[in-house]
């Protein structure tokens, strides 16, 4: 298993979107096996992940990631920890103590810790939709509040998808049919040239 620590100056990057670097651990039976580091582009985000799906990447470990971003790693079946603060070698050894969780190690201004039970909304609804929940009905409540669930695609992972559905541009919102076997992050937006995600 190989997990991706994007850092600064032996340090966990405070936004991913702008990191260059990752420090990669591959691990097996909890004990490190090999450690690398490699260079990410920061100038289009679909790049950072096609490297890291190259680099056969499982988990990232990042500081703050913006939304567009997260979607895409998660699209292409990567893990993300996010909001995670502190020097690189110590959130290394976290991560395998199985620690990294802690207050410890969160970023500054966050007022709680996002762990699996208490996350952001929107990474805790795709993750619901990459394990094959789907919503039924429509939506509760006003316009806004994102109550009840939409009934959309489940976004990225091995379950998601299927041979039908849209593929969605991060950026301006822009929607095309999917092409079956060309996954929406290899199709750019014909009206912004983003990488697209699946819908």
């Amino acid at each position: 298993m190989k997990t991706a620590f994007a850092y600064w100056d032996n340090r966990i990057a405070p936004v991913f979107d702008s990191a260059r670097q990752i420090h990669v651990v591959e691990t097996e039976s909890g004990r490190i096996v090999a450690e690398t580091e490699e260079i990410i582009t920061n100038d289009l985000s679909v790049k950072k992940v096609f490297r890291m799906v190259d680099l056969d990447v499982s988990t990232l470990v990042c500081g703050a990631i913006s939304r567009p971003l997260h979607a895409m790693v998660i699209a292409s079946g990567i893990r993300v920890i996010p909001f995670v603060a502190g020097d690189l070698r110590k959130v290394i050894n976290a991560w395998l103590d199985g620690n990294l969780e802690s207050v410890k190690f969160a970023m500054p201004g966050c007022c709680r810790r996002y762990t699996q039970s208490s996350e952001m909304p929107y990474i805790k609804k795709e993750k619901e939709m990459m394990n094959g929940r789907k919503g039924g009905g429509k939506r509760q409540g006003g316009q806004g509040q994102g109550k009840g669930e939409r009934g959309q695609g489940r976004l990225g992972g091995p379950l998601a998808g299927g041979a039908t559905g849209n593929c969605l541009c991060p950026k301006c919102g822009n929607r095309e049919p999917h092409e079956r076997g060309v996954p929406c992050l290899q199709k750019q937006c014909p009206k912004c040239g983003t990488a697209m995600t699946r819908e």
